[in-house]
């Protein structure tokens, strides 16, 4: 036949279909290759069901602190908080895990469910540039730039760091307060906001700051996408 186009639309594709070897509850999460998917109504072994790309989902998760707008992963061997060991959950570890979506909202150690935007798009690709977790300098280091990336910053009593300027438009960087020992205050390099502010100061565990490269003139400057809690003031 010859080629009569490049690409048909077929549907939205908030769902796909799906035929499972062995049977599948609803709200269990289905691996497809490199995505965690989840079933909204169960699916018997052998036959054609759906499972759901995207929506807001309440996942187990592993007993740990999650911040809001957190990337997170299914761990398939995972050990729910106060649910069933090895049966998987969610968290914020990628190494070996498969990636569900974002938190919405900040979800505590003790919590046993975190709420999700799930996402069938890798988390490498979400707002630009390739994703990486970024090292901690620890006080008075100087936080990577070189790539997009989430910084978990912990401290153990009041702490600083400098943060320079994006290296290309469309970087992101995602900051949030892991542990606290003390505050946390980050210079940058140039203001992240029109107001001028220059300083970012975390108080508090789950502290939670989204930075966006943009261009201003010549310059490529952070601009402040989403803030939750975060200090910010001129120095």
């Amino acid at each position: 036949m010859a080629q009569a186009f490049q690409a048909r639309f077929i549907q939205e594709g908030l769902s796909i279909d799906h035929t499972p070897g062995s049977n599948v509850s609803a709200g269990d999460v289905v691996v497809v290759g490199a995505r965690a998917l989840i079933a909204k109504l169960a699916i018997a072994a052998n036959a054609l069901g759906a499972l759901a790309t995207s929506g807001l989902f309440d996942v187990v998760k592993a007993q740990e602190q999650i911040a809001d707008g957190t990337a997170v992963y299914w761990d398939a061997n995972g050990n729910p908080y106060n649910g069933v060991a090895g049966t998987g959950c969610l968290t914020a570890t990628s190494s070996g895990n498969t990636f569900m979506g974002w938190t919405v909202g900040a979800a505590a150690e003790t919590d046993e469910v975190a709420r999700i935007n799930l996402s069938g798009v890798p988390s490498q690709t979400i707002l630009g540039g390739t994703a990486t977790a970024i090292a901690d300098p620890g006080d008075g280091g100087a936080i990577p730039v070189s790539a997009s990336g989430s910084c978990q910053l912990v401290t153990e009593g009041a702490e600083t760091r400098t943060l320079a300027d994006p290296t290309a438009v469309g970087q992101w960087l995602n900051l949030s307060f892991k542990t606290d020992g003390g505050d946390c205050v980050i210079t940058t390099a140039s203001p992240v906001n029109q107001t001028g502010n220059n300083t970012l100061t975390f108080a508090d565990v789950g502290d939670h700051l989204l930075l966006i490269a943009s261009q201003d003139g010549a310059d490529i400057e952070w601009r402040v996408v989403a803030n939750d809690g975060v200090a910010l003031s001129t120095v």
